[in-house]
């Protein structure tokens, strides 16, 4: 079936890499790796995308064993732009030069080429290997991963990775070796690729020093990595088929020969809170610029030349502060000059113009006709559930538990309760006890007796309750009945009676309003019966005088139309 699906996609679109290579052991044929770069991905990455890519793979999840690795390019957006993907077996130095000899079949041997790795050394020595011209750079995450295990306490690797002049570099890095001088030695012999932006090349105007694009290939594949591989394979050029039409209706909208209006909208909102610098004009592209906020720093700004002695501005492409405060202070200047062309809408355009040529369903697929049969991998999965979410190592963060707090790693460390049990630390205090790690609500662990500051166990708790419910039980039996409210009068009879409507109004002095009558017939009540007496009707006032208002009773107080009480028997 994988075989007619490349036949299918060469038929629809020519030019298409896609390779299957199978292993034979004792006679038998196999399923080895397998790869695929579409002609569409090939062209709009060499004529419309930077010359940067970045390289992982993800664990497939389904029946068979193996690696679903991927080429990610960046698009004008900084967007994910999948160029090639495919099949291998494990990461090994085998299958990654097998991946990047494919690669470069592909995308041939460009004069300037970046490629971003993590700490794989198979993967390393095969980029070393089949392109001996490319920028190796390697993903800063991924080192700080295997530093922490060795190293603590040295959080000046950060900015030194993130500083683009190289003397800034150097200065944080001495200080690192100060402390320790193993950690030089460590990065030298373990991590000597390119992982700081003072060494990264300026031209490619890319400035990350993570692999976080192949990450989020990563991620949009992550629900379909079950899949067998010619329905992995199929789906993944289905969803890029729908990314490419996406970005070519955003594309369509854009005005030609101008920079991309997002990158505009990024840039304006830079020029606001500039107030720290002050610029001084040497020229008319030229000018010091003067950093307030930062020991007065002082940078040369070169517009016509695109320079700026920070060296922002020469690796993103985009101006940074000091040019965007030279900038503004001049009048009538078009911002679009000073953006590199990599983030010209034309460029964008060019990425997504083409077409990738929908297909068939396998129905249709042509009948490719072949001397051997093609087994399944030889890496079988063990008899089971597999598992869908992989194991996070111990500096990720596990997921998250019940009651738990997040980024809490290490509860040896962790405040002990009156009955001697570790509690987690949180920025949670009880206002009862004034603890951390719990709240005033959390009855389980608050004690309830009236003295403050001071935690119990349950048995203490449970207790508690006991002879709380002893004493509502207590105060039950010595309940009397509720006195009635209103006025002396007399006894009324122990057989009610109800009066009809026609005696009521006969025996009224006055006029009886709705709500009286409906209060002397008993309507509206509950299921107990209202008694009258004639002392009741007597004492209802005239119309013609004014009375002040009495309570209501208790009686008319309740809900008009009562549940009936179910009698039985």
């Amino acid at each position: 079936m994988l075989y007619r699906w490349k036949a299918e996609v060469l038929k629809r679109s020519p030019g298409s890499v896609v390779e299957i290579e199978v292993l034979e052991i004792d006679g038998n044929v196999y399923f080895h790796r397998f790869f695929c770069a579409l002609k569409p991905c090939i062209d709009g990455f060499l004529e419309g995308c930077r010359p940067y890519l970045g390289i992982d793979s993800t664990a497939l999840n389904g029946r068979w064993n193996g690696h679903l690795a991927s080429a990610t390019a960046v698009d004008g957006h900084n967007w994910m732009y999948p160029v090639a993907y495919g099949f291998i077996a494990s990461e090994t130095e085998e299958n990654w030069t097998w991946f990047m000899n494919q690669l470069k079949k592909a995308i041939g041997d460009p004069p300037r080429l970046v490629v971003c790795t993590d700490a794989c050394k198979g993967l390393e020595n095969a980029v070393k290997n089949v392109f001996p011209n490319a920028e190796q750079r390697e993903c800063f995450f991924h080192l700080m991963k295997n530093f922490v295990k060795k190293f603590h306490g040295f959080g000046r690797m950060y900015p030194a990775a993130r500083a683009y002049r190289e003397e800034v570099f150097l200065h944080h890095m001495e200080a690192i070796i100060k402390e320790s001088n193993a950690i030089w030695v460590w990065l030298s012999q373990w991590h000597n690729l390119k992982w700081m932006r003072c060494a990264l090349d300026p031209e490619i105007k890319y400035d990350y020093v993570t692999n976080n694009i192949a990450e989020v290939f990563n991620n949009w594949i992550g629900e379909i990595k079950d899949l067998p591989v010619a329905e992995l394979a199929d789906k993944v050029r289905e969803m890029i088929m729908a990314l490419w039409r996406n970005s070519r209706r955003i594309a369509e909208r854009l005005p030609a020969g101008r920079i991309l209006p997002a990158i505009m909208v990024q840039m304006r909102a830079n020029t606001r809170g500039l107030g720290q610098f002050r610029v001084v004009e040497s020229g008319n592209w030229s000018a010091e610029v003067w950093d307030n906020s930062n020991n007065c720093e002082r940078h040369i700004v070169k517009l016509h030349q695109k320079t700026c002695t920070c060296l922002e501005w020469q690796h993103t492409g985009k101006p940074c502060q000091q040019v965007l405060a030279f900038v503004t202070s001049q009048k009538r200047v078009d911002l679009e000059q000073f953006v590199h062309e990599y983030y010209s809408v034309d460029r964008f355009k060019a990425a997504y113009v083409r077409e990738i040529e929908p297909m068939t369903d396998k129905s249709q697929w042509p009948q490719v006709h072949l001397d051997f049969l093609v087994g399944a991998p030889l890496a079988k999965r063990n008899v089971g559930r597999q598992r869908k979410l992989r194991f996070k190592g111990c500096l990720e963060g596990g997921h998250k538990k019940k009651g738990v707090s997040e980024g809490v790693n290490d509860s040896s460390t962790a405040p002990t309760n009156s009955n001697g049990k570790k509690m987690i630390r949180c920025p949670v205090t009880c206002r009862k006890c004034g603890e951390k790690g719990h709240r005033q609500a959390s009855y389980s662990v608050h004690s309830m007796e009236p003295k403050k500051g001071k935690c119990c166990s349950s048995i203490e708790i449970l207790n508690y309750h006991i002879k709380q419910k002893n004493i509502f039980l207590f105060n039950c039996r010595k309940r009397k009945t509720r006195k009635n409210s209103t006025k002396a009068g007399p006894t009324e009879p122990s057989t009610p009676q109800r009066l009809s409507r026609e005696q009521i109004i006969q025996d009224s002095p006055g006029m009886v309003t709705r709500s009286r009558l409906a209060f002397l017939l008993g309507e509206g009540t509950s299921s107990q019966t209202i008694t009258t007496t004639p002392d009741m009707i007597a004492t209802t006032a005239p119309a013609n005088k004014m009375t002040p208002k009495k309570k209501p009773n208790a009686a008319a107080a309740k809900k008009m139309t009562p549940k009936r009480k179910l009698q039985i028997g």
